[in-house]
């Protein structure tokens, strides 16, 4: 059987692109400041060192690390890291946004979480892509924090994977209520109720391969077609008795007594194999509706559960050599079965998504 297996892949006579022998570009590790200036939100810019993107490379990734450390005022918290990569100034206008991690910098993103000093970390699909070796800029700003921080080893890293989009929709008009997750600021000068009997969609899903992946969803059609919505990510399991059991890292939404109806993104490093959960829910208890979102990511999102053992193809119950003489069957055959990755086209990615499931076996 080894044989025969390292034929098909040599035989295959694949071609591989060359944005798949890029390196990632990583840039060396910087140190920022913000001013204590009492919530003026003062945007500063730093440009990045060049020579680190390579020409002709479609970097469709990124990764972003810091520390962060307030100054003397002993309860300073940083109510939001905002960030932005952009291809020049954006003070003056005109600047194409890569990456915006905020809510003032033109943001894609309202994310508003109140950080406890320590470690940050985001990671996102780039859009649009930054193309070779592009001046860049990182933007930053410390938004009506009240005291000044210091953002030290900022590590950042591009990387060149393919894109692969997957739609999906809902609608929680109808949808099941819970009490939702709270904002950290979302305590005692908050009601109780400002956050029970809201309606929630939890849609299962599961990832083809491990990496990057962002979600977005939009829940804004018009005047009186809209809606503030909320959205997390679970892994493993999801109740809705229990709002922060297994959830990932930050939710995005808005802030306590913040209206807004922008589309709201979050992106996380995914793991293939495991359990997750879209959670789509409202800000408060009216807010409810249609939704349309999209998937984006390094591989095929597939909402559903996880089947038993997907490379059991004759359902034996053991992974075998008859199921891989099964699925190259299905394979030459062009039956779609064999579109491993759910991408509707079956070719040399479904044939290695499958060599990956029948390695893991059961």
């Amino acid at each position: 059987m080894s044989v025969s297996l390292r034929c098909v892949i040599v035989c295959a006579g694949l071609a591989i692109p060359a944005a798949a022998l890029a390196q990632p570009a990583s840039f060396d590790p910087f140190t920022v400041t913000t001013p204590n200036d009492s919530g003026a939100n003062t945007l500063q810019t730093l440009v990045l060192p060049s020579g680190v993107t390579q020409s002709g490379v479609q970097y469709t990734t990124i990764s972003v690390e810091f520390d962060w450390t307030p100054d003397a005022f002993a309860n300073a918290r940083q109510w939001n890291a905002i960030w932005a990569l952009t291809d020049r100034d954006p003070a003056p206008g005109g600047a194409v946004f890569y990456a915006d991690f905020g809510p003032s910098l033109f943001a894609k993103i309202a994310l508003v979480p109140q950080f406890e000093p320590g470690t940050l970390s985001w990671v996102g699909v780039l859009e649009p892509e930054v193309v070779g070796a592009t001046d860049l800029y990182f933007n930053w700003v410390q938004f009506t924090a009240y005291t000044g921080t210091t953002w030290s080893d900022i590590r950042i890293t591009l990387d060149s994977p393919a894109i692969v989009e997957t739609p999906f929709s809902g609608d929680t008009t109808n949808a099941p209520t819970w009490t939702r997750f709270r904002d950290t600021r979302e305590g005692s000068g908050d009601f109780p109720s400002n956050v029970q009997n809201i309606r929630y969609d939890a849609l299962p899903f599961f990832v083809e391969t491990d990496g990057i992946y962002q979600f977005t969803t939009r829940t804004d059609f018009g005047i009186g077609d809209r809606w503030n919505g909320v959205i997390a990510i679970y892994e493993n399991e999801f109740d809705s008795g229990d709002p922060d059991a297994n959830r990932i890292g930050l939710w995005v939404g808005t802030a306590p007594g913040v209206i807004n109806f922008a589309d709201r993104t979050i992106a996380f490093e995914l793991e293939e194999g495991v359990q997750y959960y879209f959670l789509q829910t409202g800000r408060r208890s009216g807010d409810a509706g249609p939704y349309t979102g999209t998937a984006r990511g390094v591989g095929g999102v597939t909402f559903g559960l996880l089947p038993d053992c997907p490379a059991d193809l004759n359902g034996d119950g053991v992974v075998d050599a008859d199921d891989f003489f099964l699925f190259l069957s299905l394979f030459a055959d062009g039956d779609p079965r064999a579109d491993i990755n759910g991408d509707g086209v079956i070719d040399a990615d479904d044939f290695f998504a499958y060599l990956s499931l029948f390695a893991q076996g059961c």
